[in-house]
């Protein structure tokens, strides 16, 4: 299952994508940013953004982070500095100025948090070697690759097949590394929606995209996924624009094909104004799929209007943090700074824990370059049971064998968990290929509980440092 798809819209925003011939002559082998006493860090992101998201909160949850890592000691005798936050203002050709500020100027030891629309600066970060982190809704998290919607990294030359095959000929940019794993196919079949189609017993659906080239590749995505399971798709439209009030004939499809679920590719915003328009036309039980919204101030702004919207979280909802002691410190340290507990804090506070847990594993004379390598000698990591594991040996930077997520529900202004079991909310299958069908023999869940045998393919044992 794919990570979130938050930051499609966002792309309207820019009429074109800047990108800016950089080539950093040094190998970053040595040790910028490291003090006797601190390891300073500095990160971007779009605080003001097209979508409306709280992007800021991710610095809050480094800091959270820092802050409870740094009384037990820091690493090593160093403590956790973050000197700098940047606002890239969701700019294409700021981003990139901002991420060579960090490098250039502020010589930071690595970049984190990271949270933008425009990851242009993918490209210029890949080739510095630095340790970067962050918020993985871009594609350029798989390579550093820049072109806007790329779906692979550079040498990657098979498109997805029938069965739902990621390309695989070549993995992605060793230093870059999401909070979800780095690697992002808008493209690539997706199964989540077409799963909450099964589960719901729905055939006909419906999908809905902005005309941007992010937003048109998603619902490719969304297509190839919902075929995968056999549904009828009755409306495609990926031609909307932004601050449409209606959806013209698309509602005339949906009633005479009976859709009972739209899946959208699309900020919340938009799918809230697509969802009154349905009842405006009485239908007024239809369901959908978005992929954006699962946060506490969205309940708040929209309330009922998001009743009967599902939403793929790729993390144990907050709902749900007794049976994850990661999610139990972060909110506990997040109420302790004061900031809001939200899916963008929990990124940064994710960001930060990799970064201490690699300084960790590469000893006390750590480099940028052997940091690095730790980080990707790491698998079975889950920041403590917050997160399904990611094998970043393997399966960080290029598709991965296996998909999982956590589902909730918008019920009268409550995320409700759906589909999961009790202490074990993350459903999970292969990946590659995907299922063509959703059962018992198709699908298992995590946590484990004590007995429960996982596909092979499933169980790697755990090689993450402690937390302290």
């Amino acid at each position: 299952m794919r990570a979130l798809l938050r930051a499609l819209a966002a792309a309207i925003t820019a009429t074109s994508f800047v990108v800016v011939a950089v080539s950093p002559a040094w190998a970053q082998t040595g040790r910028p940013g490291v003090t006797p006493s601190t390891i300073n860090v500095g990160g971007m992101a779009a605080l003001e953004n097209f979508v409306g998201q709280p992007y800021g909160s991710t610095f809050d949850g480094v800091q959270a982070y820092f802050n409870y890592v740094n009384a037990k000691g820091g690493a090593y005798g160093h403590k956790f500095k973050l000197i700098a936050k940047l606002d890239d203002q969701d700019s294409p050709s700021t981003d990139l100025v901002v991420a060579r500020s960090l490098i250039e100027e502020k010589h930071v030891f690595a970049i984190l948090p990271v949270a933008v629309d425009n990851f242009t600066a993918g490209s210029y970060l890949a080739r510095s070697g630095v340790p970067t982190l962050g918020w993985n809704i871009n594609a350029q998290w798989a390579s550093g690759y820049p072109t806007p919607g790329s779906a692979y990294p550079p040498g990657c030359v098979a498109a997805p097949g029938a069965d739902g095959t990621p390309c695989t000929s070549s993995s992605g940019a060793p230093n870059l590394f999401g909070d979800k794993g780095s690697f992002l196919c808008f493209t690539c079949p997706d199964p989540a929606p077409g799963f909450v189609a099964a589960q719901l017993g729905i055939r006909n659906v419906a999908i809905l995209a902005y005309s941007v080239p992010q937003s048109a590749s998603c619902a490719a995505g969304l297509q190839a996924g919902f075929e995968r399971f056999g549904s009828n798709i009755v409306v495609n439209d990926h031609s909307l624009q932004p601050g449409f009030s209606d959806l013209g004939s698309d509602v005339d499809a949906m009633r005479a094909g009976n859709v009972q679920l739209v899946a959208t590719c699309m900020d919340v915003g938009a799918d809230v104004r697509a969802a009154q328009a349905l009842k405006r036309a009485g239908l007024m039980s239809v369901k959908f799929f978005a992929p954006q919204g699962y946060d506490p101030q969205t309940l708040k702004k929209y309330g009922a209007a998001i009743n009967g919207f599902y939403f793929l979280v790729g993390f144990v909802p907050f709902e749900e943090a007794s049976i994850s002691p990661g999610l139990q410190l972060f909110v506990k340290q997040m109420h302790k700074l004061g900031k809001p507990v939200n899916e963008l804090s929990l990124a940064g506070w994710i960001d930060a824990d990799l970064l201490y847990k690699g300084i960790k594993a590469a000893g006390p004379t750590f480099t940028q370059t052997s940091v690095v390598q730790a980080i990707n000698q790491i698998n079975g990591y889950t920041a403590d049971g917050i997160r399904p594991p990611i094998n970043w040996s393997f399966d960080g930077h290029r598709p991965g064998h296996e998909g999982c997520g956590a589902f909730v529900e918008a019920v009268n202004g409550k995320y409700v968990g759906q589909f999961g079991r009790p202490g074990q909310p993350f459903l999970c299958s292969q990946a590659l290929p995907l299922p063509t069908h959703v059962g018992p023999d198709t699908l298992y869940y995590r946590p484990p509980k004590p007995g429960e045998v996982l596909p092979s393919s499933a169980t790697v044992p755990t090689t993450s440092p402690p937390t302290p």
